[in-house]
């Protein structure tokens, strides 16, 4: 009788240590967070309208959200599947998957209010050497201040006139 409650408490103990740890090859929420808010921002990108406030077509936009998410899985150096192993797994837990939401959140909260504070607007007037405040997964043209999402982080290129 003492062994088998000895054996459940073992093995409770042992459970509840490892209920904030993630299976091998899934994401760290860290990590999940960083490529979902890209993910997001690339939602957005791919949904500006075209040349002259025109909506773009539909296959426009989801062609451009394809190439969007191949360079920020490969911008975080993941593949598809690893990205959907974790996602699958976020998925079927709820309170982590909330979690990484959060986590987004205050990220995203941040951002906008270092943007509102005009900190990084007042950072990019004193020297134009540094990233224009448009995120951190952006390539800039530092000849026309372009922006390319998702290409390299803080990054500039010289782009031929």
């Amino acid at each position: 009788m003492y062994r088998t409650v000895i054996v459940f408490l073992l093995l409770f103990t042992i459970a509840c240590g490892q209920a904030d740890r993630v299976p091998e090859g899934v994401l760290s929420k860290e990590e999940m967070r960083d490529v979902l808010i890209d993910m997001n921002l690339a939602d957005v990108y791919s949904s500006e309208s075209g040349d002259h406030g025109m909506p773009l077509l539909d296959s426009v936009r989801q062609g451009k959200v394809k190439i969007y998410y191949t360079q920020i899985l490969q911008l975080h150096k993941i593949t598809v599947k690893q990205f959907r192993k974790s996602y699958d797994f976020y998925e079927s837990h709820p309170d982590r998957f909330k979690e990484v939401y959060d986590m987004m959140k205050d990220v995203v909260t941040a951002d906008k209010d270092a943007i509102e504070n005009g900190n990084l607007v007042k950072e990019y007037i004193n020297n134009p050497q540094t990233p224009l405040p448009f995120g951190k997964n952006v390539l800039i043209s530092a000849v026309r201040d372009t922006i390319i999402p998702f290409v390299k982080k803080n990054k500039r290129v010289e782009l031929k006139r």
